[in-house]
C-alpha cells in the first residue's frame, strides 16, 4: 500500500461501519486524507457534510481535489427494505452531488460499494459472475443494481464492489449474524436459531474490504464481486459460534429463516489483484471471536 502515501483519499460515510474501518488504515498510509459524515463526530476526526448540500459537497470536493474518493456512505438494505422512497430519495441526491463535482474531475478514481443483493430473485441453485444477468427482488438489490448502471455511464473511472456480508471488528450500525450470534452467548450464555439453520451465506472479513478497497485505486474500472471463498450455512456458523463460546445451541425449527442469496463468484478480483486476498471463514471466524471475547473480560 505505499502508493497510498502519494495519493489525496476522501471518504464519504466516514463514522459508518466501513468508512470508519477504511479511514483507521488509511490514515497508517496518507496524510492527505478526509473523512467526511453527516453525523457530528465527537472526535473531530470527521468533517460534518450532509452530501445532500450540492453548494457545500461541490466545494469541498473541489478545494480538497481527491485522487480518489471511496463512497461509503449509503442506506443498509434495512433501511431500505421498510423506507425504499426516502432512502433511494437521499442517496440519489448526494450521489447525484458527488458526480456534478467530479464531471471536470475525470482522472479521480471513484469507488461505490454496491451489494450482492443485486442477485436476489435468481436460483441458489448456480454461482453468478459479474457478467450474470440480474433480476433482482429486494429493494436494496434493485436500487444498488439501478446505481452501479447510472455511475458508471457518468464517470467511467469508477470501481464498484458487489459486498457480500461483512463481518470483523468496529461499529456497525446494523450487526450481521455473526455478531448477533456471538452477543447472544455472552449475554445469555445459550444461543437460538430460527429454522433448522438452512440458510446460507458468504461472509467477507472486514480486512480483506478494506485491503481490496485500498489495493483498488488503479484497478481496471468497472464490477467486481466481492465475498470470500466460503458458502457457510447458518447452522454451521451458529455451532462453530457456540462451540468457541461453549454454549448450547437450539434450533427453533418451526420458525421461519433469512433468504439466502446465491454463492458469489470471486475470480474476477483475484485475477486482476492476484492475491491471497481473502481470509478463509474459519481464521477470520476464530480472529474475531477472540477479539470480541477479549472485550468483554475488559468490561466485564
Amino acid at each position: 500500500m505505499d502508493n497510498l502515501s502519494t495519493k489525496r483519499i476522501l471518504i464519504t460515510g466516514g463514522l459508518g461501519y466501513i468508512g470508519s474501518e477504511t479511514f483507521k488504515v488509511a490514515k497508517e498510509y496518507s496524510e492527505n486524507l478526509l473523512a467526511v459524515d453527516k453525523l457530528a463526530d465527537v472526535f473531530g476526526n470527521v468533517l460534518s457534510l450532509d452530501l445532500k448540500d450540492a453548494a457545500k459537497t461541490s466545494e469541498i470536493i473541489i478545494n480538497f481535489k481527491p485522487d480518489v474518493i471511496i463512497h461509503c456512505a449509503t442506506h443498509s438494505a434495512l433501511a431500505y427494505r421498510d423506507h425504499l422512497l426516502n432512502s433511494f430519495q437521499e442517496d440519489f441526491f448526494s450521489t447525484v452531488n458527488i458526480l456534478n463535482a467530479l464531471a471536470k474531475m475525470p482522472n479521480c478514481r471513484l469507488i461505490y460499494l454496491s451489494s450482492s443483493y443485486v442477485y436476489s430473485g435468481l436460483t441458489v441453485h448456480q454461482n453468478y459472475d459479474e457478467y450474470s444477468a440480474l433480476a433482482p427482488r429486494h429493494n436494496f438489490g434493485i436500487a444498488k443494481s439501478f446505481f452501479e448502471q447510472f455511475i458508471l455511464k457518468i464517470h467511467p473511472n469508477t470501481v464498484i464492489f458487489r459486498l457480500c456480508s461483512v463481518f470483523g471488528s468496529g461499529q456497525a450500525l446494523h450487526p450481521n449474524v455473526i455478531l448477533a450470534f456471538a452477543e447472544e452467548c455472552l449475554k445469555n450464555h445459550s444461543l437460538t436459531v430460527w429454522g433448522k439453520g438452512e440458510r446460507k451465506l458468504q461472509y467477507i472479513y472486514i480486512k480483506d474490504v478494506i485491503s481490496i478497497i485500498l489495493r483498488s485505486f488503479d484497478l481496471v474500472g468497472g464490477i467486481y464481486n466481492l465475498g470470500g471463498d466460503d458458502y457457510i450455512s447458518t447452522k454451521d456458523t451458529a455451532e462453530n459460534i457456540a462451540k468457541f463460546f461453549k454454549v448450547k445451541v437450539n434450533f427453533l425449527e418451526n420458525k421461519p429463516e433469512g433468504e439466502t442469496l446465491p454463492f458469489l463468484s470471486n475470480q474476477k478480483i483475484k485475477n486482476n489483484l492476484k492475491n491471497d486476498l481473502f481470509t478463509p471463514f474459519s481464521i477470520a471466524l476464530a480472529e474475531y471471536l477472540k477479539s470480541l471475547n477479549k472485550n468483554e473480560e475488559v468490561y466485564s
